[in-house]
């Protein structure tokens, strides 16, 4: 759990604006990452490119689900 927040923190960089990683999600069964699956890694930097998207970051090669949410 430790190399997790870790990583959210430090890699991820949540909660630093700009500097986080655009591709990290919440969802109901905990976080995953957007840049693995192309359609949502589209839609993000779309989201980026336009403005409109307070997380610009694009911070690693991408995390699965279950390393995202390994305890």
């Amino acid at each position: 759990m430790k190399e997790l927040l870790s990583h959210i923190k430090d890699v991820c960089k949540i909660g630093q604006r700009e500097l986080c990683c655009r591709y990290l999600l919440m969802a109901p069964t905990g976080w995953e990452c957007g840049k693995l699956d192309s359609r949502t890694k589209m839609v993000l930097d779309a989201k980026v490119a336009s403005g409109s998207f307070t997380a610009q970051g694009d911070n690693c090669e991408g995390k699965t689900n279950e390393f995202l949410n390994h305890e």
